[in-house]
């Protein structure tokens, strides 16, 4: 009877064991590449976060301070919020959109693209003007329908901040008839739309300033925090309160983006926190 030799690899096949090894350092190798980020990825990509314009110093300083405590880069974009919503209907993809109202978050939520909005902080409108218009909470609408006053606003639809500034247009009416229309008719845009001039790169002031210092405005209709931080920058000026039966104040939103990676929601987390809800107080944001 014959016996069976033993199984075994032909003496022409033998293997080496180099050759194992570079074999497994091209599997993971491959692997590596279709595997999703990790923690450490993510970190080194950085957080998108999309803001209101007049949050830019804020967030700046909050996202500095979130960095401080996770490690994580926070990338900011600030422009008119209904600017932004739009290029997140557009496709693009931050991971928080801080809103300066509810209505712009809350139409990426019903669309799907954000979840439901968080109102985190808070603002109201009010006049900046030049102390040689002489406008008072008393005289303020008759002093902005003067012809010889140029009124510098934001841009409805595009920044919330004009569109407070009209629901301000219509109370107004209440008081003096015609004033709405006068107004929203004399009413410069200045600012909020990403298509309007900008300041050139070495002003050292913000936007509302250089309109004012380069005489397109006498008076401008702003958020409190950026009167307060315009006043610091260029002398001359007044915050004027506008009175309560034509008060008009701001809710601002916060809302993560759909698909966006855990540490958006970290983020939001932050800003509600103590630290974020210290910093926006110091820049004059009201709590909600």
């Amino acid at each position: 009877m014959m016996k069976s030799k033993p199984l075994g690899i032909p003496a022409a096949y033998p293997i080496k064991l180099h050759s194992v090894k570079r074999l497994i350092i091209a599997l993971v190798a491959c692997l590596a590449a279709f595997a999703p980020l990790t923690s450490a990825g993510a970190q080194q990509k950085g957080l998108e976060v999309y803001h209101a314009g007049s949050l830019s110093k804020a967030m700046a300083d909050i996202g500095k301070a979130f960095t401080q405590q996770t490690g994580v880069t926070v990338v900011l974009t600030g422009s008119g919020s209904g600017a932004l919503r739009q290029r997140i209907e557009q496709g693009e993809r931050p991971g928080v959109f801080a809103s300066a109202d509810m209505g712009n978050p809350a139409r990426l939520a019903e669309k799907g693209l954000a979840e439901p909005p968080t109102p985190f902080t808070g603002n109201a409108l009010c006049v900046l003007a030049k102390k040689s218009v002489g406008v008072t909470p008393a005289n303020v609408v008759e002093k902005l329908m003067d012809a010889k006053v140029k009124v510098g606003t934001s841009t409805p639809m595009l920044d919330p901040g004009g569109d407070y500034t009209w629901m301000f247009f219509d109370k107004a009416e209440a008081a003096t008839k015609g004033a709405a229309a006068a107004l929203k008719a004399k009413a410069i845009k200045l600012v909020g739309d990403p298509a309007l001039p900008m300041p050139p790169k070495d002003y050292p002031r913000g936007q509302v300033a250089w309109h004012m210092e380069e005489g397109r405005a006498d008076v401008f209709l702003v958020y409190v925090t950026t009167a307060m931080l315009t006043q610091k920058e260029m002398e001359g000026l007044e915050i004027v309160e506008l009175p309560k039966d034509l008060a008009v104040g701001a809710r601002y939103g916060l809302t993560v983006i759909t698909g966006a990676a855990p540490v958006a929601g970290d983020f939001k987390a932050f800003v509600l926190g103590a630290k974020g809800q210290e910093i926006l107080k110091g820049y004059g944001f009201r709590p909600q």
